[in-house]
């Protein structure tokens, strides 16, 4: 399909437009499918072909600093804290390339852009709190499958990332820095890498926008984000949610990771795990509530440790220097399940981060 079609087709479309009720609503194309996002994202699992046609051809692939930033929720205030205190010492690189997911793609466009950006996730994670992400509406969940409405979040995304600001992504796109975002897709049960200097470039700032909420949308907890467009006569409807309900960072692409020539060696990545993945041991409590929310940080961690340790053997046979940081689990921030995003816990993780940084104790080289 060609460029002119596919973004006649968004702009025509306006993403959040109704549909006319002549044409039936298709879900996410299928793998047999052209996908007319085809120019903006691909499968999770989509093969080396699709990824170099998303990342930059020009550059060396052997010689790369990548930044991969986990899902995490209110604990991205780690990780806000930890690039903050990283650009204090100096010794923060410039990433060709950043990956993000859930709260680690709210911080991902900024991290891309540079040091420079760093007072814009410090005001996120340190001056903001439940109240300015999200509005509980009980009977909202009986509905639209969430008990909280993100119209906050959305606009705190719009403030946050005006056009200028996008803008600037898509210079830095042009340069030949890749940013990637991944969100999970409901009725496809599948996983979408979108290439968001590719939409800044093309100037789908809604879209930007969109994404990045969707990409943060935890499931069950906030709104999911509908998609809805057309294309060559036929209308398309997407439900988007948090991309940490297939994983929790994206590091590695799945077809290097089961190919005998992945074409990737060399160069540093850095991996920000907004968890502790080797948390100290907690009481349970044993009411349903309680043993489900742990049962869920513990499939999430475990999730996180299993990536790590598959990436880890993946750097060691490529020449990757590897490098991790998560959350001490000896740090002694308490969370509390019943309030979520508030300040003093945010705050506590951001300086843990930033800390940690600033002693030179972040990085764990794997």
């Amino acid at each position: 399909m060609r460029r002119r079609q596919v973004l006649w087709g968004l702009a025509a479309s306006t993403l959040s437009a109704c549909a006319s009720t002549a044409v039936p609503f298709k879900p996410a194309p299928t793998t047999g499918e052209a996908d007319p996002f085809a120019l903006f994202r691909m499968d999770a699992n989509a093969d080396a072909s699709e990824w170099a046609y998303h990342l930059n051809k020009s550059q060396n692939k052997t010689d790369q600093t990548v930044l991969a930033i986990s899902a995490g929720g209110e604990d991205g205030a780690f990780g806000a804290g930890a690039l903050t205190g990283w650009s204090a010492t100096g010794q923060r690189p410039e990433f060709d390339l950043v990956t993000g997911i859930s709260s680690g793609a709210l911080i991902a466009p900024f991290a891309f852009l540079g040091s420079e950006y760093d007072d814009q996730i410090t005001k996120i994670f340190t001056t903001l709190d439940g109240h300015d992400i999200m509005q509980l509406r009980p009977m909202q969940a009986v509905f639209n499958g969430s008990f909280y409405d993100t119209a906050p979040l959305a606009e705190l995304i719009a403030n946050f990332m005006p056009d200028t600001f996008l803008d600037q992504i898509a210079a830095r796109h042009a340069a030949g820095g890749r940013l990637f975002v991944m969100t999970s897709e409901l009725d496809s049960a599948r996983a979408f890498v979108w290439n968001m200097g590719a939409i800044a470039q093309a100037r789908q700032y809604d879209l930007f926008r969109l994404i990045i909420r969707a990409s943060t949308a935890l499931p069950g907890l906030f709104s999911p984000v509908k998609l809805q467009y057309t294309s060559n006569g036929v209308t398309y409807k997407e439900t988007h949610i948090d991309g940490g309900v297939h994983m929790q960072f994206l590091a590695i692409p799945s077809f290097a990771l089961t190919s005998s020539d992945p074409k990737i060696s060399g160069g540093r990545l850095f991996v920000l795990i907004n968890n502790t993945l080797n948390p100290a041991p907690i009481t349970t409590s044993g009411s349903a509530l309680a043993v489900s929310q742990q049962a869920l940080s513990t499939m999430i961690r475990a999730s996180a440790l299993s990536t790590v340790q598959t990436t880890q053997l993946f750097a060691q046979q490529n020449k990757i220097e590897l490098f991790v940081t998560s959350v001490d689990p000896a740090a002694g921030i308490v969370y509390d399940p019943s309030e979520r995003f508030a300040s003093a816990y945010m705050n506590a993780l951001y300086e843990h981060g930033y800390e940690r940084a600033i002693d030179e104790e972040l990085w764990q080289v794997k």
